[in-house]
């Protein structure tokens, strides 16, 4: 596969939930995921470059419809009914070394209930077995430890903690999962 080869992404089934592309006529249900106050605090929405709605939107655009050869973006869906609450990503795709940077967000009503955590799985298993990628990183912010469960619950590390960029209180806490 070349470097800037589009992955066909097969659906992920899950208990729970599906992973699959986002569809557009998904997109205000993603517009409305990433409108939570509760999502926006842990994206980065660049307040010097237009209004929140702006930014959101155009990270909507941007995941629907725009090619980016060091992304991939997969809706979660419930089973029951088949509604998108979430995303999982990978970010930084470096093929040729075999790295990327994980990413989710799910709709704050369906935090706690283990939906994060087998999304996160399934793209887990899905970026090591079928795209061959050996290290996946994921991030998250020091106070936030339902992602940092998440994260730990599939199998990720704990490698280093960082203080976070633009914050005197904060820290980014970095996990890592390697597949040799």
């Amino acid at each position: 596969m070349s470097t800037y080869e589009a992955v066909s992404f097969q659906i992920q089934q899950g208990v729970a939930v599906d992973l699959r592309l986002i569809l557009p006529e998904d997109a205000s249900a993603l517009q409305q995921l990433l409108s939570y106050p509760e999502v926006q605090t842990h994206i980065q929405i660049r307040s010097s470059a237009g209004s929140d709605n702006a930014q959101v939107e155009k990270i909507v655009n941007r995941m629907l419809f725009a090619f980016d050869p060091c992304a991939l973006h997969a809706g979660i869906y419930l089973k029951e009914p088949q509604k998108l609450i979430g995303i999982v990503a990978l970010q930084h795709w470096n093929r040729r070394e075999g790295k990327a940077t994980l990413g989710y967000m799910l709709d704050p009503a369906w935090w706690g209930c283990g939906l994060a955590t087998e999304a996160v799985g399934l793209l887990l298993n899905y970026s090591v077995h079928t795209l061959g990628i050996t290290k996946i990183e994921g991030r998250c912010r020091g106070d936030n430890v339902g992602s940092e469960r998440v994260m730990i619950k599939n199998g990720m590390m704990l490698e280093r903690v960082v203080p976070r960029v633009g914050s005197l209180d904060d820290v980014m806490k970095v996990f890592t999962l390697l597949h040799k």
